[in-house]
């Protein structure tokens, strides 16, 4: 979906509200210190910064922002730089206006909405422990692994929290390591 076609939903969604739109990590950094808004759509790829450099430095000003990914990548080593990076969600732009409304409301949800299509790489490649190209790497507790597995299954955080017997939050932390 192009960008000015996102905007055009958003603009038109219920329960969401376009605050502003940026065309570079600088620009948006600008924005979101001025506009303050609940949740960013961000690419991976940027002319200036790249998106996982762009999340984190937006999450250290902003430690209550949610970022999510949209990109036209199906690389599991962007999703995976990405969700380390602190983002909550990651949607291929190629996704129809429904799925993109509703990647944005689950993240306003604090659910972690991922491609499903993406999921059996990104497990493997964990359970590989495969290093991630530029020498990153990803290591995941027992419990992280198991939080993950939920999601594979669709479960939101509230059945996570309920299948793993922890709080809500606990989770949500576990999804953001």
């Amino acid at each position: 979906m192009p960008r000015a076609a996102a905007k055009s939903l958003l603009a038109a969604a219920d329960g969401l509200r376009l605050v502003g739109e940026a065309a570079s990590a600088q620009e948006a950094f600008r924005q979101v210190a001025a506009l303050k808004p609940d949740l960013v759509l961000m690419d991976v790829h940027m002319p200036d910064i790249d998106g996982p450099q762009a999340a984190r430095e937006l999450l250290a000003r902003h430690p209550s922002l949610k970022v999510i990914a949209w990109t036209v990548s199906e690389s599991s080593d962007d999703l995976l730089r990405m969700m380390q990076a602190g983002c909550s969600g990651y949607v291929l732009k190629e996704a129809g206006p429904a799925e993109l409304q509703n990647a944005l409301l689950s993240v306003a949800r604090s659910q972690n909405p991922v491609p499903r299509r993406m999921i059996p790489e990104v497990l493997r490649r964990i359970g590989e422990r495969t290093p991630l190209s530029q020498s990153t790497t990803v290591s995941l507790t027992s419990r992280e692994m198991q939080i993950l597995r939920g999601i594979a299954k669709g479960y939101t955080s509230k059945k996570l929290a309920q299948e793993s017997r922890l709080a809500v939050p606990s989770v949500e932390s576990h999804l953001r390591n």
